[in-house]
């Protein structure tokens, strides 16, 4: 589960590094010219936690939006398979235990239980069975909560980088060189890193 958490945020960050957003504006004093001052990274966090994707949408991240739905649907359907399970498991093996428990007895061992139509399952196996299902079930709940809340996050950042300039103006270039020294006649090495923006 956990990987395939890890699987759809990679791919998410891989995403968001091939997108970039370009700035076009007539004159870089005006302010009224501007539009990009009016992105609120406020906004897009506020429309994202509303509704799941709505700022990826008001971030003009079109693509997110399915990857968030299918997180969802994913997460969602894993919470309804594990439900049903626990649900069966535990209304088996607390059919099986209560009329020993109310009678003041310990429940015998030795007896086979039925669960979803299959016999032939000890009553430690379905206490296992519900335990096992009812940790999955807990799971994907945090994982729904963790990906709304990375939903959240993501459309915040987003908007943060929303204006970020990733022209081909910028870059740094490192060139090593090896020089003679002034005071011995050994060699001295460094680096030189030249920035541009």
């Amino acid at each position: 589960m956990s990987k395939y958490l890890g699987i759809i945020c990679l791919f998410i960050c891989i995403i968001n590094n091939t997108y970039s957003q370009k700035l076009v504006s007539k004159d870089s004093t005006s302010l009224s010219d501007n539009t990009y001052l009016n992105h609120s990274p406020k906004t897009a966090a506020i429309l994202s936690a509303a509704c799941p994707g709505l700022g990826q949408v008001y971030n003009k991240n079109y693509l997110k939006v399915p990857i968030i739905y299918a997180g969802f649907a994913g997460l969602g359907y894993g919470f309804s398979y594990y439900q049903k399970n626990y649900k069966e498991f535990k209304s088996v093996y607390d059919a099986y235990r209560m009329p020993y428990l109310e009678k003041g007895e310990t429940p015998p061992t030795n007896v086979q239980l039925t669960v979803f139509g299959t016999s032939g399952y000890y009553p430690e196996n379905v206490r296992e069975g519900r335990d096992y299902y009812r940790r999955y079930r807990d799971l994907t709940l945090i994982g729904i909560g963790t990906w709304y809340v990375l939903n959240v996050l993501e459309a915040y950042v987003y908007a943060h980088l929303y204006n970020f300039d990733t022209s081909d103006d910028l870059s740094i270039r490192c060139i090593p060189y090896i020089t003679p020294s002034l005071y011995s006649s050994s060699l001295s090495s460094g680096v030189t890193l030249y920035f541009r923006f």
